[in-house]
């Protein structure tokens, strides 16, 4: 995993950013002036190429195509910058990601060296192995507990199967 991406590249891609595109929203504007400024808000600030499977953030764009500003948490979405402004000040120490839409994005100097993918990935990986595991973990029990009866069965031994059956159905009753 690479370093985590300093505060003045933060800084120095932002304000290239506003000296270069002039957004007609003027509260988005706003928003980025005051993120220059903010370096608290910076620290947890995370640029990345697509904001899909982030948890919360915003999305700016000087492109016509675009809305200008997009701001979601979970299912909930608006153009508020005010909301997102709030967020971002009043969760300060979560995570809160960015996506910058503008022409050559995907090869400006200043914003490939804010892009943080990488770190996303490895979140999103981590918690599908935690999730894999503990999959492979319930499945492993169920049969190790299923053997175990149909051992017990083969062998008639009826104490071993009535301990195990009563295991299993308390594992069906846990694991659905």
């Amino acid at each position: 995993m690479s370093a985590p991406i300093s505060i003045q590249s933060k800084k120095h891609f932002l304000q290239w950013f506003i000296s270069h595109y002039t957004i007609k929203v003027q509260e988005i504007n706003w928003f980025l002036e005051d993120l220059l400024v903010d370096e608290r808000a910076l620290q947890n600030l995370h640029f990345v190429h697509n904001i899909e499977h982030c948890p919360k953030g915003i999305i700016i764009s000087t492109l016509e195509e675009d809305r200008n500003f997009l701001f979601f948490k979970g299912n909930v979405r608006t153009n508020d910058v005010y909301t997102a402004y709030h967020e971002l000040h009043l969760y300060h120490e979560e995570a809160f990601y960015i996506q910058m839409n503008f022409p050559e994005k995907n090869s400006h100097p200043l914003y490939k060296a804010v892009i943080e993918e990488e770190l996303l990935q490895l979140e999103l990986d981590k918690e599908n192995a935690e999730s894999l595991l503990k999959h492979l973990l319930v499945k492993g029990k169920e049969k190790y507990l299923q053997q175990e009866v149909n051992k017990a069965l083969d062998h008639k031994d009826i104490d071993k199967f009535i301990h195990y059956s009563s295991k299993l159905k308390d594992f069906y009753r846990k694991n659905g």
